[in-house]
């Protein structure tokens, strides 16, 4: 029961929420937190779900990739920010000991 409530495969052709949601096309859209949220929690219903849910992996492969894309992002994005907060020019001074 809880498995149709939750995840039920959206009909594209009821409206275009549906259509965007059928075909993965909201994922950009969603937040960090919802993201991760749906990515978890249908991670863990996977193997509880009919076979014939197919669109539910698809989903999760979907999530998984958006997932992936936003912290590749930011650790690039920190990555940047640390290489140009590295002091640069410094000169070496010759020590006669």
């Amino acid at each position: 029961m809880i498995n149709q409530i939750l995840f039920d495969v959206p009909n594209p052709m009821y409206s275009a929420q549906k259509y965007a949601r059928f075909y993965h096309l909201d994922i950009p859209d969603l937040s960090d937190e919802d993201l991760s949220t749906e990515f978890y929690s249908l991670r863990s219903m996977l193997y509880w779900l009919p076979p014939n849910k197919m669109w539910i992996a698809e989903r999760i492969k979907e999530l998984g990739k958006e997932y992936g894309r936003r912290h590749y992002a930011e650790k690039q994005q920190q990555s940047t920010r640390l290489s140009n907060e590295l002091p640069t020019g410094k000169v070496l001074r010759k020590v006669d000991l």
